[in-house]
């Protein structure tokens, strides 16, 4: 059988970055949105969390537009993928999907990514063949489905244990290997999301692109940053959506699993959560939680950690 785009993104992405390998975006990813997008929208019990409910044509939009999000890696790799899928659109039978709904979801899946307000940028409600579409309720049950869409099974766990990724790529799957628990909860208004991480990794310093240009950085630093910005792309959902399904908290567990840690080390938890006036700006994760994330007048960061488990070690 013959691959399509999505089984295609990992090499193509390899082919135009040498230094690229990323975390699964494939079929497997696509399931785990569309997962998470229907937490989002249903309850345990298959009852509509929003009024009215998305319509059997708003949910074909959405689930096309989930399946091309990330399909432009197979054309030109990473950069400027979210515009590449209209070429895939435009290749689908026009009497299965006309140009007026390949036009519309196009612009729901490019949504998921960039920070020049792209959901914002969109029609409120388009209309197709005299049906009514809320365009950016779709989109942001996309883009906030995509980034909830992370955990151990898209780390390639053959290439981390053979040690074969690139340094470039190693924070990829590393951060989702570690990565165990990531779900919404619309009840409580809540994500949670839950790491464990071992004593190599702690002390381990990984590069991550900022820009053009690489810097190094703690796994527990770059946890941090993904975990804000998880926090940040909830309140950019929270404009597009209905009370009911809007999540306010971002609940976050590190936990350390060597046992030798254990003793003085307990767990990290921390609550990102709006407060004040809404602007985040140049803030980080320690300006909103900086009870949780101190510890004897320290920030709690990747540093702190490192120290702590070389003095911990010299001292055994």
């Amino acid at each position: 059988m013959e691959k399509g785009p999505l089984e295609e993104t990992k090499a193509m992405t390899v082919l135009k970055d040498k230094k690229t390998y990323l975390n699964d975006h494939g079929v497997r990813h696509v399931h785990m949105v569309i997962d998470k997008v229907s937490k989002l929208l249903w309850n345990d019990k298959g009852e509509a969390n929003i009024d009215p409910k998305l319509t059997v044509y708003e949910c074909f939009l959405l689930l096309v537009a989930i399946y091309v999000h990330d399909a432009g890696h197979a054309i030109n790799g990473r950069k400027k993928h979210e515009q590449n899928a209209r070429e895939f659109l435009n290749e689908l039978n026009s009497n299965i999907v006309g140009t007026p709904e390949q036009k519309l979801i196009y612009n729901i899946a490019r949504a998921h990514s960039g920070k020049d307000d792209p959901i914002g940028s969109l029609e409120q409600f388009t209309y197709l063949y005299d049906i009514k579409i809320r365009t950016r309720l779709l989109a942001a049950l996309l883009r906030l489905g995509d980034e909830m869409s992370d955990d151990s099974s898209r780390a390639s766990k053959i290439l981390l244990e053979k040690k074969l990724l690139t340094k470039e790529s190693l924070i990829y799957h590393v951060v989702s290997s570690c990565l165990h628990y990531f779900a919404p909860d619309v009840v409580s208004g809540e994500i949670k999301m839950c790491f464990q991480l071992n004593k190599k990794q702690c002390k381990k310093k990984f590069k991550i692109k900022q820009g053009e240009k690489y810097v190094e950085t703690y796994l527990l630093d770059e946890i941090y940053r993904r975990t804000f910005k998880t926090f940040q792309e909830c309140l950019y959902y929270n404009r597009f959506v209905p009370d009911t399904i809007r999540i306010n908290t971002v609940n976050v567990t590190v936990e350390f699993i060597d046992k030798e840690l254990e003793p003085f080390f307990p767990t990290i938890k921390y609550r990102l959560k709006e407060k004040g006036y809404p602007y985040l700006g140049e803030k980080n994760v320690f300006d909103f939680c900086a009870d949780d994330l101190k510890r004897d007048g320290h920030n709690l960061d990747g540093e702190y950690v490192k120290q702590r488990i070389d003095n911990k070690c010299h001292e055994s």
